[in-house]
């Protein structure tokens, strides 16, 4: 590009400066410009920026969701198993479609609270009195993947909270007992407010885990 003056120099003793695509630099007592590498950022489409926000939503989700199961390596475990290099992207990768940004979990039937190796539950009931929920599931046949001394976990989401997971760890039962009744603290809510319940189990040595499987109370 020619020189131009229409720069003084005087505002390039900082360095280049880039205007509309062109970057104006000093050379010697002169003014030069050329066109720039990098045109004008560009303004994100609608799909892109709600796909930024469902991305920052999930990342909050994980860290809260890290709290709740405490030192439980349950997505460290299947990412490993399935060849995945980090379990947050395995979380993501499993449970992305089920948030909206700003709001939580929407899908409650297909998020997944646990994953894993071992058979999951097959609830056959619950009964809720109050806070307290009874869950009842077929019992099979010792086997590799369902054995019978598996201890219980249970996920919840208060409907009212579908950013806030938590998880209780039902010591002393196990899934040869085919049922388990918990206590879920009211935390404040309305009498009868609507339960997300994930049941699943972890082996004696916390390095195996089902899938949840999801009921609402």
């Amino acid at each position: 590009m020619e020189n131009t003056l229409s720069i003084p120099v005087a505002l390039l003793a900082q360095g280049p400066l880039r205007i509309d695509g062109v970057t104006y630099y000093r050379h010697g007592n002169k003014v030069r410009a050329c066109k720039s590498q990098r045109g004008p950022r560009k303004v994100r489409r609608e799909g892109e920026e709600e796909s930024s926000n469902r991305f920052t939503e999930v990342r909050k989700m994980w860290r809260i969701y890290r709290r709740a199961i405490g030192d439980l390596p349950i997505w460290r475990v299947m990412a490993k198993e399935t060849g995945v290099n980090k379990s947050d992207s395995l979380f993501h990768s499993q449970n992305g479609g089920c948030f909206r940004p700003g709001m939580g979990v929407w899908a409650f039937p297909t998020f997944r609270f646990s994953v894993g190796t071992l058979d999951a539950p097959v609830i056959t009931g619950a009964v809720r009195e109050g806070w307290s929920v009874t869950l009842n599931w077929e019992n099979d046949i010792d086997r590799p993947k369902a054995g019978n001394s598996d201890r219980v976990y249970v996920g919840y989401f208060y409907d009212t909270q579908p950013r806030a997971p938590q998880m209780l760890s039902c010591f002393g039962a196990c899934r040869g007992d085919g049922t388990v009744t918990v206590d879920i603290p009211s935390a404040g809510q309305p009498d009868g407010t609507r339960l997300h319940l994930y049941l699943f189990f972890g082996n004696e040595m916390s390095n195996r885990f089902s899938p949840s499987v999801y009921i609402e109370v």
